[in-house]
């Protein structure tokens, strides 16, 4: 079994039979710490999953006319109508329907709203058939408030003073997945506003923006500035993640793409064992720089001083991957846990690439 990074797990096994001996073991649960120096930027991710709310098998798939989302019909389900469903004030949780069976397990796909028996999601391009998915479960994302909640202040976070730039503290940076491109910059940036208990953009300072989710395989810049810094401490409980999980890789016709992504997992991981195959990842035709095709950055999790750089860049030839730093002999250097991890894409057909990565230890 792999080691787990600065995370504590346990399994609860409950005996549900004394005279038959019988057992059933729940989901395995922790959590995960992070360090974040004084005046520093440091990675943090959900390494682990808020827990789920619900599962079920799937009998059908029905795409919208617009092919912009599908219903998934339940085969046994009582829900409350639209108990999954966002709404500003009233209920802050957006969820996610993480695929468990069928030739898409991993996705996951963002729940608009819920019957009694069904639940439509955003298809983000997708166009699945009633065989691709035949079970899911419901989780809530992450949020700036559940990952950096009031009860956190001055633990995880420094909440600002004021609004103005002097006035800000602890900067929540969350990178643009939007656009395309190169080395993009950190376009949304958040604070914590104590006027309004909540985290606020700083281009809408009135506004209430901590219902912000972030990806299972999404992550954000703390940015541990302002006044006089202390030192913090994220943590983070939830469940470990122990099914596939898939992460799509967009590419474009018109430029190179960086994908800004993480691992959703609490282990350390070799590079080998990510998931990039010939399918998803484009291998360089040589080892010099004009052979170069995928790239692979990395930013790890901890370190010290702001806008911190990528601290290696790896490309894969002949089915070996090499520093770019070192090319005279192939590495698998280990991505240590909650690292911050850009492929960069070549020129492509512009459609994303499915990266599906899978536990690497035994549950």
């Amino acid at each position: 079994m792999n080691s787990l990074t600065k995370i504590l797990f346990f399994s609860l096994v409950a005996s549900i039979n004394a005279y038959s001996q019988s057992t059933v073991s729940t989901p395995i649960v922790g959590f995960v710490s992070t360090s974040a120096l004084p005046a520093s930027d440091t990675i943090v991710s959900p390494q682990i999953l808020r827990p789920s709310e619900f599962s079920s098998s799937v009998s059908g798939v029905t795409i919208s006319s617009d092919q912009l989302t599908a219903v998934l019909s339940l085969s046994t389900a009582t829900l409350t109508n639209d108990q999954f469903k966002y709404v500003v004030s009233t209920q802050p949780n957006t969820y996610f329907a993480l695929v468990k069976s069928g030739p898409l397990t991993g996705s996951y796909f963002t729940v608009v709203s819920n019957t009694s028996s069904s639940i439509t999601v955003n298809l983000d391009g997708l166009s699945p058939s009633s065989a691709d998915i035949t079970s899911i479960e419901v989780r809530p994302f992450w949020t700036l408030n559940t990952l950096f909640p009031p009860s956190a202040a001055n633990v995880s976070f420094v909440p600002s003073t004021g609004t103005t730039t002097a006035g800000r503290r602890t900067q929540l940076l969350l990178p643009d997945n939007i656009s395309t491109g190169q080395n993009r910059s950190l376009s949304r940036v958040y604070f914590y506003n104590p006027t309004l208990a909540d985290w606020v953009l700083t281009t809408a300072t009135s506004i209430k923006a901590g219902d912000q989710i972030i990806e299972p395989s999404g992550y954000l810049v703390l940015r541990n500035t302002g006044g006089t810094p202390p030192s913090l401490l994220v943590t983070t409980a939830g469940a470990v993640l122990t099914d596939p999980m898939g992460i799509y890789l967009a590419t474009s016709s018109a430029r190179i793409n960086d994908n800004y992504i993480t691992l959703p997992r609490a282990s350390d991981y070799k590079l080998s064992e990510i998931g990039f195959t010939d399918s998803n990842f484009v291998q360089s035709t040589s080892k010099t720089t004009g052979g170069r095709r995928d790239t692979v950055l990395v930013i790890d999790k901890t370190g010290s001083g702001l806008n911190r750089a990528p601290s290696k860049v790896y490309f894969k030839f002949s089915n070996a991957w090499y520093d770019t730093t070192a090319t005279a002999n192939p590495v698998d250097p280990v991505i240590t846990a909650g690292s911050a991890v850009i492929v960069r894409k070549v020129i492509a057909d512009g459609f994303d690439k499915l990266v599906n990565n899978t536990v690497n230890f035994t549950p």
